[in-house]
């Protein structure tokens, strides 16, 4: 069965108990990570449960992990929730076999499944199968917009009693990344920035919470390498490596400062900081605008490609290990590229 945007959203809040294959998939990897916690949520409120992840490459070179997992009933009368992030068709042959399985007989299969993806395009053979099985449903999830980011955050800060002006609001939806996890990681900070302050939140406090942010060790670091200097981006590597920073961290910071070149390539001339997401205030954009021209778009795309390898690396069973050098040998080639 299929669902977009808003249904899938409704879905999500009362999930289906007679469809346990789920697939959650679109744009923001948070976006569907939250969605995908909620339809876990539905389930789990229905009774004793577990939770299992695994791991893609496992489950490929392994199918019968999956299908243990599925068909084993627990002792403890617990139901099983199987958590599965894909990048694509790689399991669909694997999940076809499941899905006519949990058709043909129902009572067969004990557990539950949610499978997280990035964007399908309609011909995909996993969203197919998924859209068209009345044991199984698709759900497509979009990115935030700025009103639905606007109406998260007020409705946060509301729950956590803590006020803000509108025009605060308005700074702090500007200051966000585009990334719905990232965006809750801020979400908190601001309310503990808040917390006892006796005021609403005021575009100053916006402002202060902006710049100390910006001061943070990986991300001073990422800016010192792509601006050329070695030695200072050494230095905040070593300051970043000490506090416990994983690779995975530093990359997304190195991620989100590459996107954030390529959208203001996209804007076209002159100062556009405040339309970035975060935004470069007036006084950091020099800075930038120096930064973009080291950072010519085909090497900022082959940038990200380099990162997303990484990570997947990262990803794999004892990859985290390989991750941390590559990441380390990645920045400070880079560090000596831009200079």
């Amino acid at each position: 069965m299929k669902y977009q945007g808003k249904a899938a959203e409704t879905f999500a809040r009362s999930a289906d108990p007679d469809i346990p294959f789920v697939l959650v998939f679109g744009e923001d990897e948070g976006v569907v990570g939250d969605l995908a916690d909620q339809v876990v949520s539905v389930w789990r409120n229905e009774g004793p449960s577990a939770l299992v992840t695994l791991d893609e490459d496992s489950v490929k070179s392994e199918p019968a992990i999956l299908f243990d997992a599925l068909e084993a009933q627990s002792l403890l009368g617990e139901t099983t929730i199987l958590r599965i992030r894909t990048k694509g068709d790689k399991l669909t042959a694997l999940l076809a076999d499941a899905v006519k399985m949990a058709e043909q007989a129902p009572g067969r299969l004990g557990a539950r499944l949610v499978i997280m993806s990035r964007p399908l395009k309609a011909g995909s053979k996993l969203r197919k199968l998924f859209e068209t099985s009345a044991r199984t449903a698709s759900l497509h999830v979009f990115s935030d917009t700025h009103v639905d980011l606007q109406n998260r955050i007020r409705g946060f800060l509301e729950d956590q009693q803590v006020a803000i002006t509108p025009e605060a609001l308005t700074a702090f939806v500007a200051f966000l990344p585009g990334h719905r996890g990232l965006a809750n990681a801020e979400m908190e900070k601001l309310a503990l920035y808040a917390h006892d302050l006796g005021r609403p939140i005021a575009v100053q406090d916006i402002r202060d919470l902006c710049e100390e942010n910006a001061d943070e060790n990986a991300r001073l670091a990422v800016m010192k390498a792509l601006s050329g200097d070695v030695a200072g981006a050494q230095a905040e590597l070593d300051r970043v490596i000490d506090a416990g920073l994983s690779a995975i961290g530093l990359l997304r910071q190195f991620e989100m400062e590459a996107s954030r070149m390529l959208t203001a390539r996209a804007l076209g001339g002159g100062n556009v900081g405040m339309k970035l997401k975060p935004p470069v205030w007036q006084s950091e954009w020099a800075a930038f605008e120096a930064r973009m021209k080291k950072w010519p778009m085909p090497r900022l795309l082959r940038l990200l490609e380099r990162i997303h390898d990484i990570e997947r690396d990262a990803k794999r069973p004892g990859g985290a290990g390989t991750a941390d050098a590559q990441t380390r040998t990645l920045f400070m080639a880079l560090a000596k590229a831009a200079a």
